[in-house]
């Protein structure tokens, strides 16, 4: 038995990536949409926390240079870097949540739709 459109939509779209689902039923703007709004907030989330973690070996880096770095001085750092400025952040990771739900309701619904007007 072959598995219903919904189903695999979701999974699809579910557990691979967002809008995959949509894109292999045929619905490429749709599926297009997620894909790029998902990979849009990784992209920038990865790129600000790459940022954060380089900014934090230059800070840690620079007090080992003056043997100035023992396990208070790192937790002190890694403190400091976690204070304020994870706004963006928290947009992005709302973005790839919003997205990879939306992405699962819609192509359970498009494939309901679909599985509706297959024999």
């Amino acid at each position: 038995m072959a598995m219903k459109a919904s189903t695999r939509g979701m999974l699809l779209s579910g557990l691979v990536y967002p809008g995959l689902g949509q894109l292999l039923a045929g619905h490429k703007s749709s599926g297009i949409m997620f894909v790029l709004g998902t990979s849009a907030g990784l992209i920038v989330l990865t790129y600000r926390l790459v940022q954060r973690a380089a900014h934090l070996m230059d800070q840690a880096m620079s007090k080992l240079v003056y043997n100035a770095l023992d396990a208070k001085a790192l937790k002190e750092l890694i403190e400091q870097s976690a204070i304020g400025g994870w706004g963006l952040e928290k947009i992005c990771l709302i973005l790839i949540a919003g997205c990879w739900l939306a992405a699962i309701v819609h192509a359970y619904f498009l494939g309901k739709k679909i599985d509706a007007q297959s024999p």
